[in-house]
């Protein structure tokens, strides 16, 4: 009895708030609870540019390598609008075999592009879908016009279909894309909470989204972005305090169990009002905790144009064991090598898998000895060295 004792005694000692910047962090604990607390966080976007009319009801956004694709909202036509990195339109691309009802969300993969169509403000659809796209096709920067996929969903436990215009909790606006399924955010007018449903990558007929969890954000979530690399998430939302005078708020979620995105730590930062940012719709997030924001135009008791805004929440991120772990950091060695006119990349301890990918998780070269000549010379940019089980953020000018 005495042993057993001890060792439920030493298990709940492990279990805690393991994030150093929380309210409540546990020192002893190894494994995290989801139970971390956090002060009042405040954080100022930066404002990239303001956005064209073309796009003034964007209500999503994904990067892909130098560009933002964006899209408008229901009323509109099914086109993707592609940007560049300071907001500028640079091509309207025709999606066909497409309506767009209400497009609400974006999500994209290794081989896709997906297109929610499942904006639902009366709470009474039942012709909800998403729109797949060949990823190559819409990259392509000579088309302007690709090929889509219908495909059709409904809630799992949705019963009832009776109009309830922003007094329902059947509306949505965000989703992502995981290696094997869709995860959709709803946005619940009536208790303030979101739900998550799980999809499949593929199907036919009508598919069941299946509900997994919900969580209380005070507020209502517009969109939703997942870094597959260090397994975090970030949902975009606001809330009305009265008269429409929005406030805008983002829940960074990491460090959780596997599809179990409430599981962690879930941090609410604060960023602007209606007066500064707008209507806050569309967020991406890379694998350095930096992304863009996009908001769409206000035109009520005041005029502000759709913009674009990029962040950098690393900072949130420092008790993570993702790509602030630099605890190997200084047994590595990264430069470029003028002589050799490349660059040259030395490792200190012995490993047993080592390779460089980018940020949406590719493969760009495998390592095979613990000094590399020559890395890596026709690439340029962010990318990380993936050493067994710690990442290390890579720059190439």
């Amino acid at each position: 009895m005495v042993s057993l004792s001890l060792l439920t005694n030493t298990l709940r000692a492990q279990s805690g708030c393991t994030d150093p910047q929380a309210n409540n962090h546990d020192p002893s604990a190894v494994i995290n609870d989801g139970s971390c607390t956090y002060a009042p966080t405040n954080y100022t976007l930066t404002l990239v540019n303001n956005l064209s009319d073309t796009v003034q009801e964007t209500s999503g956004i994904f990067e892909e390598g130098n560009f933002l694709y964006t899209f408008n909202d229901s009323g509109n036509g099914p086109k993707l609008y592609e940007l560049t990195s300071n907001g500028t339109l640079n091509r309207t691309i025709h999606v066909l075999n497409a309506t767009n009802v209400d497009w609400e969300a974006i999500a994209s993969d290794a081989n896709y592009i997906y297109i929610g169509d499942f904006g639902n403000n009366n709470g009474n659809r039942q012709d909800l879908c998403v729109y797949r796209i060949a990823k190559p096709a819409v990259l392509n920067a000579t088309n302007d016009t690709v090929a889509s996929e219908k495909r059709v969903f409904k809630w799992g436990d949705q019963v009832q279909f009776t109009s309830a215009p922003n007094a329902n909790n059947f509306d949505c606006e965000s989703f992502f894309a995981t290696s094997d399924s869709l995860f959709l955010f709803t946005k619940n007018w009536v208790d303030l909470k979101t739900r998550y449903y799980a999809l499949p990558k593929a199907w036919a007929d009508t598919a069941i989204a299946v509900l997994r969890d919900s969580f209380y954000v005070n507020g209502l979530i517009t969109d939703a972005h997942y870094d597959s690399i260090h397994q975090r998430v970030v949902l975009l939302g606001y809330k009305n305090n009265g008269s429409n005078f929005y406030t805008s708020f983002v829940y960074a979620l990491w460090d959780f169990s596997p599809h179990s995105y409430f599981s962690g730590n879930k941090r609410r930062i604060e960023v602007g009002n209606v007066l500064t940012v707008g209507q806050t719709e569309g967020i991406t997030l890379d694998a350095f905790a930096h992304g863009y924001l996009t908001s769409e135009k206000v035109s009520s008791f005041v005029v502000i144009p759709p913009k674009l805004f990029s962040y950098d929440f690393s900072p949130y991120f420092s008790g993570d064991a993702g790509i602030e772990n630099t605890k190997k950091e200084n047994r590595i060695s990264f430069f470029y090598d003028s002589a050799k006119a490349g660059y040259t990349l030395k490792i200190y301890d012995s490993f047993k898998q080592a390779r460089i990918i980018d940020l949406s998780g590719k493969t760009l070269q495998v390592i095979k000895s613990s000094y590399t000549e020559g890395i890596l010379s026709t690439f340029h940019g962010k990318a990380f060295l993936i050493l067994d089980d710690q990442s290390h953020p890579l720059y190439l000018p």
